[in-house]
């Protein structure tokens, strides 16, 4: 009786991360069987397709993707909800949670986008970003209010 066995392959396969239109085309992937426990930092936009505990810091977009499960916080430019969130979101520019999304944690972002059927419960906080260049105060610079003395 013969005994068969197979080789599995070690190469490595190219990986495309497709993620939503306006991508800088700079992308990493966790992907599916990868979890993450502790920080994760970068500049570049990332999809998350794996399991991350911890907490994520990205300078540019953030991408939970469908298989995507997210036990962090979360702080990014952008982030896109298609999976599951556990954990405070924090988008400089934008939170958006799709029709199959889940977050459980509060968001804090100037715009919330939330899917009829996506999943949300938490608090949202919406404030506009600071501008840079400070108005002056009203009633010019030398306006001084009488102090009734």
């Amino acid at each position: 009786m013969a005994v068969f066995t197979q080789k599995k392959s070690t190469e490595a396969v190219p990986v495309k991360a497709s993620v939503a239109s306006g991508s800088t085309g700079h992308s990493s992937l966790i992907g599916k069987t990868l979890l993450v426990k502790g920080e994760v930092f970068s500049e570049d936009e990332i999809l998350i397709e794996g399991r991350i505990q911890g907490k994520i810091k990205v300078k540019n977009r953030v991408v939970v993707g469908r298989d995507g499960v997210v036990e962090a916080e979360i702080d990014a430019r952008e982030i896109v909800i298609q999976g599951k969130v556990t954990g405070d979101v924090r988008g400089s520019q934008r939170v958006e949670i799709v029709p199959a999304g889940t977050l459980h944690g509060n968001i804090q972002a100037p715009r919330v986008v939330i899917a009829d059927t996506g999943f949300f419960e938490g608090s949202i906080e919406m404030r506009p970003r600071e501008e840079k260049a400070s108005a002056p105060p009203q009633g010019g610079e030398g306006a001084h209010k009488p102090t009734g003395k």
